[in-house]
């Protein structure tokens, strides 16, 4: 079975092979994946999540809707 890790870079490596640039996602992908290490989750949660797109806190709620974008739409 494929961890997050390998997850990830796998769906990183299709979508540019097809022409995605992907320069965003292509850096906020593995952040939230060492996120997810570094709580020790075994599973993506809607709480992680939102932890994880609250990041850092001294900026736009804008900011952070971009952020859980990536990781719920991906």
């Amino acid at each position: 079975m494929n961890t997050l890790r390998q997850a990830v870079q796998e769906y990183l490596d299709l979508r540019r092979s097809l022409g995605f640039k992907l320069k965003e996602a292509g850096k906020a992908l593995p952040d939230f994946v060492a996120f997810m290490e570094r709580h020790r989750a075994s599973f993506v949660t809607h709480a992680l999540a939102l932890m994880w797109a609250q990041q850092p806190s001294n900026v736009q709620p804008a900011h952070w809707a971009r952020r859980l974008s990536i990781v719920c739409s991906q």
